[in-house]
């Protein structure tokens, strides 16, 4: 049912995903995701309302897999799709699909995420607010040169840590949710599910954001109280003590 959503990273709990997916009629996938649909196996995302989540850098679906799934849009973590071409200096969208369409954030979702910031310089305010949109509203005022300039570098509106938050996001905002699954979002703190057993990765990939994106879920959690949480990720670190947050 709609109102049973899901987030679909690329992190090794992800294997999850295939005991559950019976209960989703609508998911979000994240970035490079066609090697993960291979793995586990099409038929978990037949018949199915797949929304594809991508962030500046990541590349559309291989293998025909808009057309098989029935994909219809992609959604780009941009304000306008002249943001996302101009961030390239190229028009990068014909290289999708021309039936699938590609879309800006939706309003509900544009004055949220951070000033466009670095992730390093974020976190060091973030002890100090124990609610996100006042720390973005400290950010605003104590740095607006800073931000007006990577607004002009970037094409840049806002600022999520990764696609990852994006979906998550966008998911909670545009949908009438009872409960949101997330699989596969383990935030750096274990390989990938495709390259696990290729044993490509000999130690997990760690990524600057990793605690900001631990600090964000956390209060996306907060804000949305009415909702459950189901979080597939083995880290100790998504053990949050809130009431709508659960481990499984």
């Amino acid at each position: 049912m709609e109102n049973n959503i899901a987030v679909l990273g690329r992190g090794y709990s992800l294997k999850k995903y295939k005991k559950y997916s019976h209960l989703f009629e609508k998911i979000y996938i994240v970035g490079r995701f066609y090697r993960e649909i291979e793995k586990l196996g099409i038929k978990h995302f037949k018949n199915k309302k797949i929304i594809h989540v991508v962030s500046r850098t990541d590349t559309p679906l291989k293998n025909n897999l808009y057309k098989k799934l029935n994909v219809r849009y992609v959604q780009i973590c941009f304000h306008s799709l002249k943001q996302f071409i101009d961030s390239h200096g190229k028009d990068l969208t014909k290289k999708y699909p021309k039936n699938v369409k590609l879309k800006a954030l939706p309003e509900c979702v544009r004055d949220r995420g951070y000033p466009p910031l670095p992730s390093e310089d974020i976190l060091k305010y973030c002890s100090e607010y124990d609610n996100y949109k006042d720390l973005c509203k400290y950010l605003q005022d104590e740095f607006p040169n800073e931000i007006k300039k990577i607004q002009k570098e970037t094409r840049r509106t806002r600022y999520w840590p990764t696609a990852g938050l994006v979906a998550i996001d966008v998911a909670l905002n545009e949908n009438d949710l009872d409960k949101l699954y997330l699989f596969g979002i383990d935030n750096y703190t274990n390989i990938t599910y495709v390259l696990y057993k290729l044993n490509e990765f000999k130690k997990p990939y760690i990524n600057t954001s990793t605690e900001l994106v631990f600090y964000h879920i956390y209060q996306l959690v907060k804000e949305f109280p009415n909702i459950q949480f189901y979080s597939s990720s083995p880290s100790e670190k998504f053990d949050f003590d809130l009431p709508n947050w659960y481990l499984f």
